[in-house]
C-alpha cells in the first residue's frame, strides 16, 4: 500500500494555525501542503469550511493583497467584517501593508512533497503476462462521496459499486489521493483494470492508473480524455525520446502497471467495448445521481 494522506485534515490543520491580525494567500497554503500546484484546491477547500471561527478561513487572501472571495450569504462583506474585527485595514479591495503581517510560521508536513518522493522511488520496471479479463473502473462524486464503479466483462456485463469519502479535492498529478483508496477496493487479480484516468503519461510517469496497480500489484491500463504531458506523433505519445502512450480515437491509452502499452491496446480495441470506462462512468454517474439520494433519504 502506498500511503495516502488526509489532504483535507492537513489543510485544515494549516488553517487554524494563522493566528489573530495575520493574513495569508493560497498560494502560501498550497506551498504548506508541498506543491504551488495545489493553489486552486486550497480555494475549493476553503470554500467548503463550515466552522470560519476555528479555522479562518476569511485570513486567506490573494497573493497581490485583493481579498479574494469568500462563501457566505453576504460575500466578501462578511471578510471585510471578520478581518476588520482582527485588527486588520483594508482600502480599496486590498489588505493593507499586507506582507507585514502575512504568516509564514506553520508547522507542516507538507504531505504532497513526501507523497510525490515516495511515488517516485517506485520501480516500474516490471511486467506481465497479459490476462484475458478485462475490468473498467470509474467514479463519480456527490460532494465529497465518491461512487466507484467496476464494470467485468467477462462472461458478459457484471458490475460492483463502492462508496467512499474522497480524503482530498481534485489536484493536478495528485489524483491518486483522491480516487486511489476507492479504485482499490474495486480492482481485480488475474484481469486488465482499466481506468479512467492516466498511467505513465503524466508529470512523474506515476498517474493514478499506475500507483493503484502498484499498491495492489495488479495490471493496470489508463484511458484519458485529454493529453497532460508530451506531444503526440502520428498516434503515438512521446515525450523525449520515450513512447509513453498511444492515442485511440479521442482517448489517450497509456500503461499503468504490468501491462505492455501495444499489447494492451490492440487487445483492448479488440475487444469490443472500447472505451472500456464508458460503462463504469454511465453506472457510476446514475448510481450517484438515483441511488445515493434514495439511500440518504431513508
Amino acid at each position: 500500500m502506498i500511503d495516502k494522506p488526509n489532504i483535507y485534515k492537513e489543510f485544515y490543520d494549516l488553517l487554524a494555525q494563522i493566528p489573530d491580525g495575520y493574513i495569508s494567500t493560497y498560494g502560501d497554503l498550497a506551498l504548506q501542503l508541498g506543491d504551488i500546484i495545489a493553489s486552486r484546491a486550497v480555494g475549493e477547500m476553503l470554500s467548503e469550511n463550515d466552522d470560519p471561527d476555528n479555522l479562518p478561513c476569511y485570513r486567506v487572501i490573494m497573493s497581490d493583497g485583493k481579498l479574494g472571495g469568500y462563501t457566505n450569504p453576504n460575500g466578501v462583506e462578511e471578510k471585510i467584517r471578520r478581518l476588520r474585527k482582527d485588527g486588520i485595514r483594508i482600502s480599496n479591495g486590498r489588505v493593507e501593508d499586507y506582507n507585514r503581517i502575512r504568516f509564514d510560521e506553520f508547522k507542516s508536513n507538507f504531505p504532497l512533497k513526501k507523497f510525490r518522493e515516495e511515488a517516485n522511488r517506485i520501480d516500474l520496471e516490471k511486467e506481465d503476462e497479459l490476462s484475458d479479463r478485462v475490468v473498467a473502473l470509474d467514479i463519480s462524486y456527490s460532494g465529497r462521496r465518491g461512487v466507484g464503479v467496476a464494470v467485468d466483462f467477462q462472461d458478459g456485463l457484471s458490475y460492483e459499486v463502492a462508496v467512499r469519502e474522497a480524503k482530498s479535492p481534485y489536484i493536478p498529478n495528485y489524483l491518486y489521493l483522491r480516487e486511489g483508496e476507492i479504485l482499490e477496493m474495486l480492482v481485480k487479480k488475474e484481469a486488465v483494470n482499466v481506468i479512467d484516468g492516466n498511467g505513465i503519461i503524466h508529470r512523474d510517469g506515476r498517474g493514478v492508473a499506475t500507483l493503484v496497480g502498484v499498491s495492489k500489484n495488479v495490471e493496470t491500463v489508463g484511458i484519458a480524455k485529454s493529453l497532460l504531458i508530451g506531444h503526440e506523433r502520428e498516434g503515438e505519445i512521446i515525450l523525449g525520446a520515450k513512447k509513453i502512450g498511444r492515442r485511440v480515437g479521442k482517448y489517450f491509452v497509456s500503461t499503468g502497471y504490468l501491462a505492455d502499452l501495444e499489447a494492451s491496446v490492440q487487445f483492448l480495441t479488440n475487444e469490443g467495448h472500447f472505451p472500456q470506462t464508458k460503462h463504469s462512468d454511465r453506472l457510476s454517474r446514475r448510481y450517484k445521481d438515483e441511488i445515493l439520494p434514495a439511500q440518504d433519504s431513508i
